[in-house]
């Protein structure tokens, strides 16, 4: 089956639609969520929010913020260009202010801004800075580029090469080893959706892969691993879960990423095939907005644009900038090309042919 245009909107959609329908509830209890709406199902104001107060209904946050450059520098460059990407960072956050950046993300990019060289701007000094979910929300394109014809036949030197831009993309901004295997758990999770041999087991075992391809002891600094999550997705039918079991099993999605990215997984495992799951986790509370936005990148990636309700697509933000990017991402990346390029083209671009 060949990547679609439909999926790959889908999964741009998806992400900002997830952001967008959840952003008014973050941090809120699945009980705070229950006794304010009911089952939150449609975009609303978040009159009152800490953050958000005075934002309009539909509109999405710093997920799909930085998602969407990362998105832009590889349609122009075909790969990851670490300094573009830490440009284009910068260039959002001064054009588009901070949409909901935490606390680790922002002195980042400030570091970035000041200068700051995009190998040492994700050092802090603040030891419980780096484990949230600020680079598995915005991976969703990497892991689209790595489901495409161009990277898999023309484009790659290697997977560890691959590996190693995304890990120093983590670590502009996130310098910890959790964030590292959140980021290649995701980047394979949407790669997984867009490919020919998709099930929960494949999914499951992609991820505890990925997740355990390095040994990148520089930045060993936390006891809690994420394949030890994954392990309990591997060793039980997520199927057969309940909102409250997902809940007490992940900590309550916290944005935490060893809460938020295995919650996030088993709520889109136990349905990948349903609206009802976005919903499901959305109001299940913790870091709403970005649980929901990963999921909503994995059901329109598994499933299309076609998975939303037209009123969540007609009542998103800047709904025509991201099917304008879904459009180019899918031309540069999976429309068929007459011509590949030849191997003295990639050689004078300074890559080296598929042997």
């Amino acid at each position: 089956m060949d990547v679609t245009r439909d999926q790959i909107t889908g999964m741009f959609l998806g992400g900002a639609i997830g952001d967008a329908l959840y952003m008014p509830v973050e941090t809120w209890t699945h009980e705070q969520i229950a006794d304010k709406y009911g089952r939150l199902t449609t975009y609303v104001r978040p009159d009152g929010h800490k953050w958000f107060n005075g934002r309009e209904a539909g509109t999405w946050t710093d997920d799909t913020q930085l998602t969407l450059p990362i998105a832009e520098s590889l349609i122009e460059y075909k790969k990851l260009n670490l300094d573009d990407l830490a440009r284009r960072q910068v260039k959002s956050w001064q054009k588009e202010g901070n949409l909901g950046f935490g606390k680790t993300t922002n002195e980042a990019i400030q570091k970035l801004a000041d200068g700051i060289y995009w190998s040492k701007s994700g050092k802090s000094n603040n030891p419980k800075y780096g484990f949230g979910n600020g680079v598995a929300m915005k991976v969703a394109p990497i892991g689209a580029f790595r489901a495409s014809p161009l990277w898999s036949e023309f484009w790659v030197e290697s997977r560890s090469e691959f590996v190693d831009d995304i890990v120093k993309l983590t670590l502009m901004t996130h310098y910890t080893r959790m964030a590292i295997d959140s980021a290649l758990a995701h980047v394979f999770a949407v790669s997984c959706c867009l490919g020919q041999n998709f099930s929960v087991k494949n999914f499951v075992a992609g991820i505890q892969r990925w997740t355990d391809f390095l040994l990148y002891n520089e930045v060993n600094n936390v006891t809690d691993r994420l394949s030890d999550r994954f392990a309990i997705l591997a060793a039980i039918d997520p199927t057969s879960l309940t909102t409250e079991e997902i809940i007490n099993l992940f900590g309550a999605g916290t944005c935490y990423v060893y809460n938020s990215l295995p919650f996030s997984y088993a709520f889109f495992l136990r349905n990948p095939y349903s609206i009802e799951t976005l919903y499901e986790v959305g109001n299940a509370g913790g870091d709403t907005d970005t649980n929901a936005s990963m999921v909503g990148q994995l059901l329109g990636a598994r499933n299309g644009a076609s998975i939303f309700p037209q009123h969540l697509i007609d009542g998103l933000w800047q709904k025509n900038r991201i099917l304008a990017i879904a459009n180019k991402f899918y031309e540069t990346f999976f429309e068929q090309k007459k011509d590949p390029p030849t191997h003295k083209a990639m050689k004078d671009e300074g890559r080296k042919p598929c042997k």
